[in-house]
């Protein structure tokens, strides 16, 4: 066997070298960055077939940590390692892991071992992790993946965790990482009912332009190719360059006409402020990113189920019966808002049983995740009903009579047809902001709509309305 040499070459630019000779079936050359220090600093290794001591030694001694190695450590033990500007511990994790071995951090020593006599030298310790802003029950599903014990104090928002040094500092990185204060949303949600009569009369057309709210681009419209789609109400009623445009559906080119979800929250504004609209809830809801919100305009209707057939116990439940939206928004990195949104309206159709009254509910839902930006509107409408009122009048005692006294009643049955209208709009709450508004440009822009609607409609017994943005406290009930 040849002489084995060891020889150490320094050789300095933006940093230094350390170059470990083996013998001739195997070699080392370690590289360090400066200016980290300690387990901080960076490493480049070059090794093959090289001796495991020698690679740990130099390492431990360049991070300022000292070494120890059990029993079952060889000292002819060979490795192959390639790193580049790897941090030292990250270095020394690998390649211990290498040689089948692992080690532990105590205090400023490495203790390099087998694993199973690591675990018996190093035994398990208690750690106490107090979170601030993370709940600590989703914390601790979270780490189930650590091969440590983790309880939850029952005092207070922290975990109990009984594992290892080198663990615990692994998972005390990872809740340092997610244990930080999580974003808010206001969501501003409007329900609003409209006749289905009125959303024909006054242009709310889900396929086309209303002729009482068109809107073009700063370059304008052409008047002579399409003289019937702009009426001369709004045809010089321009939308300032600060609100966004959208292309019409069944335009060769984009850029001659557009509409936006502006004008739709305009109309619903008019015929609201005509009382053509019925707003059924007007409320702000703040939750927390990633956490569903829940709005509710209920009834709940009481009824009698007996078990075991005759003379068993009497059971009451109970139905709700209205509207329920349920929403869960999500920010995105890029400052989107990802928001899921669950509608659902029910009603009592009709009642069933003999004895026992139990509605006969309907229900209409849908389900839908839109991606928006902040402060813009999400428009979800499409849930039909039918409000069916019946009033009776009759004659006082003549309307009693039997057999004669139809002659002196009165049945009237109005059926109504009727739209729910859902507006959500989240805004994302920053620490320094009360929250977001609606910019004066837009309120100055939608003025302008409505005094021309009023306008064009030929109404001079009203006054024009002053709008009322759906997002401002003035609306609020």
């Amino acid at each position: 066997m040849r002489r084995m040499m060891a020889f150490l070459v320094i050789i300095l630019y933006a940093g230094f070298s350390i170059a470990v000779a083996q013998d001739s079936e195997g070699s080392a050359e370690i590289q360090f960055t400066q200016p980290a220090e300690g387990l901080e600093k960076l490493v480049t290794i070059d090794a093959e077939d090289a001796f495991l001591p020698s690679i740990l030694a130099v390492l431990a001694e360049e991070s300022g940590y000292n070494i120890v190695t059990g029993p079952g450590v060889n000292k002819e033990e060979r490795v192959s390692v390639h790193l580049k500007d790897t941090p030292i511990e990250q270095a020394m994790n690998l390649v211990v892991r290498a040689a089948g071995l692992s080690y532990e951090v105590i205090g400023t020593s490495f203790l390099v071992a087998d694993a199973k006599k690591l675990r018996e030298e190093v035994g398990l310790t208690s750690y106490v992790i107090e979170l601030q802003y993370a709940n600590a029950e989703e914390v601790q599903i979270l780490l189930q993946n650590f091969n440590a014990k983790i309880q939850i104090e029952p005092t207070g928002n922290k975990l109990l965790v009984i594992t290892s040094p080198k663990v615990i500092a692994e998972i005390q990185d990872v809740v340092k990482k997610i244990d930080k204060p999580a974003l808010q949303i206001m969501l501003e949600a409007q329900l609003i009912e409209v006749a289905v009569e009125d959303e024909e009369e006054f242009g709310i057309d889900w396929a086309k332009l209303s002729q009482l709210h068109t809107t073009f681009v700063e370059m304008g419209a052409d008047l002579y190719n399409y003289p019937n789609i702009i009426p001369p109400a709004t045809q010089y009623l321009e939308i300032p360059d600060e609100l966004e445009f959208y292309p019409v559906d069944g335009f060769i080119d984009a850029g001659i006409m557009a509409r936006q979800p502006t004008v739709f929250q305009v109309t619903l504004d008019w015929l609201m402020k005509n009382n053509r609209a019925e707003v059924l809830a007007n409320s702000k809801i703040a939750t927390m990113n990633n956490r569903p919100a829940e709005l509710k305009v209920v009834d709940v209707i009481p009824y009698l189920l007996s078990a075991g057939g005759v003379g068993g116990q009497v059971q009451v439940y109970r139905e709700e019966v209205g509207i329920k939206l349920w929403i869960k928004p999500t920010v995105n990195s890029d400052g989107y808002i990802t928001t899921e949104v669950t509608p659902e309206v029910s009603n009592v159709f009709a009642t069933v049983g003999t004895t026992t009254q139990i509605p006969w509910v309907t229900r209409r839902t849908s389900t839908t995740t839109i991606r928006v930006k902040d402060g813009q509107s999400i428009i979800i409408a499409g849930l039909l009903g039918v409000n069916t009122k019946v009033t009776k009048h009759k004659v006082p005692f003549l309307g009693d009579l039997p057999f004669i006294g139809s002659l002196f009643r009165h049945r009237q049955e109005n059926v109504k047809k009727t739209d729910l209208i859902i507006q959500i709009t989240p805004h994302i709450i920053s620490a320094d902001d009360p929250g977001a508004t609606m910019p004066d440009i837009l309120k100055a822009t939608q003025d302008k709509f409505i005094s021309a609607a009023d306008q064009s409609s030929g109404d001079t017994e009203r006054n024009t309305p002053k709008l009322v943005l759906l997002n401002s406290e003035e609306n609020s009930n």
